[in-house]
């Protein structure tokens, strides 16, 4: 028995045109890929888009306890977006369907578990006659998955079940849109713009008549103070976040100086179980997890996990089956608003797994995670030999370093760790003193 893993960290229904992004942020997520790789069990195949370095899988399946002989690794030719993307044209080749199959063929495939389940990989399992290894394929089969990735749709899941989120709304006309943002603007109040498709807060842009507001969860921020001023920007930017007219736009209250937390969910045909929960890192963008919550224990927290939870039921009752993150911002006054959730592995599923299965199941309550992106690394046997001789390496009982990602992509600032202490002073400790030895040898921690 085993699980076909396919790491599409970005797919054309997910980001729109893979050619439009950069081709080293392209490359970024082709090494990044390589994360997925800590949800690996014994007989597993997994599929990425670029070979991960020597040596990495054995550290990954060492830690996992599973012998690395057993796992199959497949990376198809590279495709018209280049070898950082796992696109359609990759994944459906001819030649690759061959291998895949093949490899299909010397196991029992019992799960497909992509990172998107988008049409490419709908049409993969029907060419691999797996349909009958994917719960919910029906919802898949139908582009379910763009559905319940929309925030738009987030939007109207989330008033439907009476969750708490920011006030805002959705619009598809720039003319009601640019009226509402004034609102808010000539009361001295920001907003945040989203594109109903995009991830990680490449999507997301601020709008604020104060310079000092800080955008957290967005890439860019707008200093508007006029009407005319705010419908110029809208002018200017409406066919971008509408993409061409195609999509929806979310207009939500923004708060500055927010924490941005999440929880996950597997949602499936028994009910919903919550996986865990965390706080994200921002650079202004997502660039790392804190796990558990250091906000879990808030009068909201418990409200926060059962709207979450009823969340889940509404795309469970639809007919969804899978990984989701129900993403909220504890505000300065500690309130919680929930303002978007992902219907897909997340950025947060290979902690929560390393957790499990490298600490223990009792992690979630007698450790901290505390995991960082971006990061500048030697060579990765060179990294794993300078961590073993500071002491810093990771061992079972105690605390350390796990390298969840190599940097070895050419390009610099692609690796992660994730530290395991027993609370955030000794993990604060430990990325201090990994910083100074980084440092130390050229290559800061984290961008």
């Amino acid at each position: 028995m085993g699980n076909l893993i396919i790491s599409n960290q970005r797919t054309e229904e997910m980001v729109g045109d893979l050619d439009l992004l950069d081709p080293k942020y392209r490359d970024y997520i082709g090494n990044q890929a390589m994360r997925i790789a800590w949800c690996l069990q014994a007989g597993d195949i997994l599929v990425l888009p670029v070979e991960p370095p020597a040596g990495f899988l054995k550290y990954v399946t060492s830690y996992l306890g599973i012998d690395e002989r057993s796992i199959q690794v497949l990376v198809p030719q590279a495709g018209g977006s280049g070898r950082g993307m796992l696109s359609r044209d990759r994944l459906l080749d001819s030649t690759f369907l061959r291998q895949l199959r093949a490899a299909v063929d010397l196991t029992e495939i019992d799960s497909v578990t992509p990172f998107h389940f988008d049409s490419t990989i709908t049409a993969l399992v029907q060419e691999l006659d797996l349909i009958d290894s994917v719960p919910g394929f029906a919802f898949f089969d139908q582009r379910g998955s763009e559905l319940v990735n929309s925030k738009s749709t987030f939007r109207a899941i989330a008033q439907g079940t009476t969750a708490a989120v920011p006030e805002g709304r959705v619009e598809t006309d720039q003319a009601p849109a640019l009226k509402y943002i004034w609102s808010k603007i000539s009361q001295g109040e920001s907003v945040i713009l989203k594109q109903d498709y995009h991830v990680a807060g490449f999507g997301n842009e601020v709008i604020s008549p104060d310079p000092k507001v800080f955008p957290l969860g967005a890439k860019q921020m707008h200093v508007v103070n006029s009407w005319e001023s705010l419908k110029d920007l809208l002018n200017n930017k409406w066919s971008w976040f509408t993409e061409e007219g195609r999509h929806k736009v979310v207009i939500e209250h923004y708060t500055p100086e927010s924490a941005p937390i999440y929880a996950e969910y597997v949602v499936h045909d028994r009910g919903v179980d919550l996986t865990g929960h965390g706080e994200m890192r921002m650079m202004p963008v997502i660039n790392g997890l804190i796990v558990p919550a250091p906000s879990r224990d808030l009068p909201g927290f418990e409200d926060f996990l059962e709207g979450g939870r009823n969340i889940c039921g509404t795309l469970r009752a639809m007919g969804y089956r899978g990984i989701v993150s129900v993403d909220a911002i504890v505000t300065p006054d500690n309130s919680i608003l929930i303002n978007e959730f992902n219907c897909r592995v997340g950025g947060s599923t290979h902690i929560h797994t390393l957790g499990q299965k490298v600490v223990g199941e009792d992690y979630f309550d007698t450790t901290v995670l505390m995991e960082l992106r971006r990061c500048d690394f030697p060579p990765f046997e060179d990294f794993l030999r300078l961590l073993d001789s500071e002491e810093l390496s990771y061992q079972r009982g105690g605390s350390g370093i796990v390298v969840t990602v190599a940097d070895d992509s050419g390009h610099g600032e692609s690796g992660e760790y994730c530290i395991i202490a027993k609370d955030m002073d000794e993990a604060e400790q430990i990325e201090k003193r990994l910083a100074g030895i980084l440092q130390s040898a050229g290559q800061p921690a984290g961008a």
